[in-house]
């Protein structure tokens, strides 16, 4: 550097900020053309920095792997493929992330957004996880409707037609034998909510696991009705009595499933989540970046402890 700025009489900082100018991310690509299907997500690389990679959804080879995960790094680095090649691409497998998909639309004029099935169910099992967990603290720690909850939390999430319900197992906690079936049986009856909240969890499941779209879209908008008429009814009884509206009501603002359906539900969201579970986009997931996220951590791990030794 000092020997190119002192044969131009230049500073060395200044030959820097032409070089970091005139050679951009897109420059350091390997693909001439873009694949038809890509998947987005996000890893975790150096100094714990979250940095955005992308590959191709069918060979599962790498696209990119920018510094960073904001949408000028991203729209900076596909923006050096002409528009003919991005207008090639088919689909873009992604999470939620708020600014993924409207990225992707910007750039890609003829892809179809697909909502990951993982990260879907992810997120309603981690709203329902709330609510139980709520019911849960309703009852004194030591006591069995609490054990109920809390130690047994992972039958809540199988399918109740997979749960056992012949062979009972003696309890600890619970300090009697029960099956499986027995133990989410009893603990949903302490609670309408949490009952209501289990079989809408599953429908959805199922829906999704089944590739079965109009199931999917059925429950999604009788869901996304129901809350839209709540949703008047709060606001008409606001205006008419100000902030003493019914308890019932009042608690939709803190019922985590309701917050992540009407998620999945708004405008922007439902036709790319419906996508998810649509048969001909069936073969394309997160899965294979998921794999790769895995291995960059376990190489990151290993090589910290190599520094140890």
């Amino acid at each position: 550097m000092k020997d190119i700025a002192n044969h131009n009489n230049v500073s060395p900082s200044t030959v820097v900020n032409v070089l970091n100018k005139s050679v951009t991310l897109s420059s350091f690509t390997l693909h001439d053309s873009l694949p038809e299907h890509l998947c987005f997500d996000e890893v975790r690389t150096n100094d714990n920095q979250l940095s955005f990679i992308c590959i191709d959804a069918v060979k599962h080879t790498l696209v990119a792997l920018l510094p960073g995960k904001s949408s000028y790094d991203i729209e900076k680095f596909f923006n050096g493929f002409s528009l003919a090649q991005r207008a090639r691409v088919k689909t873009v497998t992604t999470d939620l992330k708020a600014y993924y998909s409207s990225v992707a639309e910007r750039l890609f004029p003829n892809t179809e957004i697909i909502i990951d099935r993982f990260h879907i169910i992810k997120m309603i099992n981690q709203a329902f996880n709330h609510e139980r967990v709520k019911k849960m603290k309703l009852f004194a720690k030591p006591s069995v409707e609490y054990n109920l909850f809390k130690c047994h939390w992972r039958l809540f999430l199988l399918d109740p037609a997979k749960l056992d319900n012949e062979h009972p197992r003696y309890r600890k906690q619970l300090k009697c034998s029960m099956t499986d079936a027995q133990i989410v049986s009893e603990a949903l009856e302490l609670s309408e909510e949490l009952l209501i909240s289990h079989n809408v969890i599953h429908k959805l499941h199922r829906a999704i696991i089944c590739n079965d779209v109009l199931t999917l879209a059925r429950c999604l908008r009788a869901f996304k009705q129901n809350f839209k008429q709540v949703s008047v009814q709060k606001a008409q009884w606001t205006k008419k009595h100000g902030g003493a509206y019914p308890k019932n009501i009042k608690n939709i603002d803190n019922n985590h499933l309701i917050q992540t359906l009407n998620t999945l539900t708004t405008d922007k969201n439902l036709a790319h989540v419906l996508n998810a579970t649509n048969p001909k986009f069936a073969k394309y997931s997160n899965g294979p970046i998921e794999g790769i996220n895995r291995k960059i951590k376990l190489l990151r791990r290993l090589a910290c402890l190599i520094s140890l030794i």
